[in-house]
């Protein structure tokens, strides 16, 4: 299964709402896929969280209420002639039962309508918290990119390479980091952090444009691998001209020859 279907069926996997075979199938991914593993770990935080919330409880004036209304209605049937009486209870114990259930009905209701809207708005506290923490992440990890020293840099790629999601401004200062940045491991970290994100066409239009024209044999064969693993068709014509230069490097020619085998 792809990231993509793993991850809109990762609350009934962990509700336990799936067949077994898909079950199975979300299992074997997850041992794999460090992406979705973290995914999955969030869930389940996130989860447990709701669970704990404990559930209120009726206000106690709701009884005492009743009770009260009971024992006026006693009062009232002593202080009638005897001769009505067996009338009145009959026919009061009858409208009492009515009012008390009544009472009842309300009463859930009420709970159950105060007990949702404080999941509701515990949930949407908790969705907040995390969109400004990511959001706060994304800031220093961005300014982290535009830093002087290289090491600073790759540790920026790296954080960035280990979160679940990222907006496509991170995502285009990446490709700006992979195309220009003047340290060569700095551009190759780049390059594997994009590749998660490879179904973008900006991702693979970049690969493809920097290797047609890339001298360093270390990134050459990055990109050789990287888009070998895409299995994107033009890729090939790029292959196949890196192929045919005779000042490729033996050691790339041979990695070209592997990553045409694939498009065969």
């Amino acid at each position: 299964m792809e990231c993509k279907n793993i991850q809109h069926t990762l609350i009934d996997f962990i509700e336990r709402n799936i067949s077994e075979d898909i079950k199975v199938q979300i299992e074997e991914h997850l041992l794999t896929c460090k992406t979705c593993r973290t995914e999955h770990k969030q869930l389940v935080l996130l989860l447990n969280d709701m669970n704990d919330i404990e559930d209120e409880k009726p206000a106690e004036n709701l009884k005492l209420d009743f009770y009260s209304m009971l024992e006026n209605e006693k009062l009232n049937i002593q202080s009638t002639p005897k001769t009505e009486n067996l009338y009145i209870v009959k026919y009061s114990w009858k409208y009492i039962k009515y009012a008390a259930t009544i009472i009842i009905i309300l009463g859930i209701g009420f709970v159950l309508g105060q007990n949702f809207q404080l999941k509701n708005q515990n949930n949407s506290e908790i969705a907040y918290l995390k969109s400004e923490l990511f959001t706060m992440q994304q800031t220093s990890t961005m300014a982290s990119l535009m830093t002087p020293t290289a090491s600073q840099r790759l540790n920026a790629i790296n954080i960035i390479e280990k979160q679940v999601k990222s907006d496509e401004k991170t995502i285009n200062t990446l490709i700006n980091t992979f195309e220009n940045d003047d340290n060569i491991n700095v551009r190759i970290a780049a390059a594997n952090a994009l590749v998660k994100y490879s179904e973008s066409e900006n991702i693979r239009n970049s690969f493809i444009e920097i290797l047609e024209t890339e001298k360093d044999p270390a990134l050459q064969i990055t990109l050789i691998n990287l888009l070998t693993q895409m299995q994107d068709e033009r890729a090939k014509k790029t292959f196949k001209k890196i192929l045919n230069n005779e000042n490729t490097i033996p050691v790339v020619r041979e990695q070209v020859q592997e990553g045409l085998k694939v498009f065969i």
